[in-house]
């Protein structure tokens, strides 16, 4: 993938914000591993990791439907959904597939001394685990899950709730994801954007038309457009 020309930003970044599955944290790995599981379990055919990609940022109900033909109306939906988290709680503990150049962004991040928040629709009881694992490559200012706002993205609360917190204006803060979502809620909380093409980009999506402040096929653009923004 070739990157993408890209105008600047028209202010200064003072801080970062993330989304978490899609944008960090490749969180297929993890999906693709608790869907063979559950497909042996079951005598099914397990899904290839490039199915369990397109649909990872869906939820637990999506992929069981498009991955193993489970719907919700199926009379094993609630127990496999049931044993798809516990698993998926085992897997958050252990490990940390992060995606090819986020480690070495985290750790450029904290070396510019920039604050770094996440802001995901992912519960706490998941979050946590992961947030304990980045720490050592880069210090969270906050992060905020779907426990910790009344309204999940592309509501803009979580956001908000993070300028406010760090007293920066949020038009000094871009927010980094992968779903139209977040390029929303960043527009809703008047931030600048950036869309992480690397991502868990939905089959027939059109991130072109977005209208993200700008586009990145390789996480460490994100540096090169910060720096551009500072001159």
């Amino acid at each position: 993938m070739s990157a993408i020309e890209n105008t600047p930003l028209k202010n200064s970044v003072n801080a970062v914000l993330f989304d978490l599955d899609g944008t960090l944290l490749d969180s297929a790995v993890h999906f693709h591993t608790i869907l063979k599981t559950l497909a042996q379990q079951e005598q099914l055919d397990a899904p290839a990791i490039s199915l369990v990609r397109e649909w990872a940022s869906n939820g637990v109900a999506v992929m069981l439907d498009k991955c193993l033909n489970i719907a919700p109306e199926h009379k094993d939906f609630t127990r496999l959904s049931e044993q798809f988290l516990a698993l998926y709680d085992d897997e958050v503990h252990v490990s940390l597939p992060l995606f090819n150049e986020i480690k070495e962004l985290l750790l450029l991040l904290a070396k510019k001394q920039l604050p770094v928040a996440i802001i995901t629709n992912k519960g706490r009881r998941f979050y946590q685990h992961i947030e304990q694992q980045i720490t050592p490559l880069c210090p969270i200012f906050m992060g905020i899950t779907k426990d910790d706002v009344i309204n999940i993205k592309p509501h803009p609360e979580g956001l908000n709730k993070v300028a406010k917190a760090l007293n920066v204006d949020p038009q000094s803060c871009i927010y980094v994801g992968d779903h139209l979502r977040d390029i929303e809620a960043a527009h809703n909380a008047t931030m600048m954007s950036a869309t992480a093409e690397w991502g868990y980009i939905e089959p027939n999506s059109q991130p072109e038309q977005w209208r993200a402040s700008v586009r990145l096929t390789s996480p460490l653009e994100l540096l090169d457009i910060i720096e551009s923004s500072a001159n």
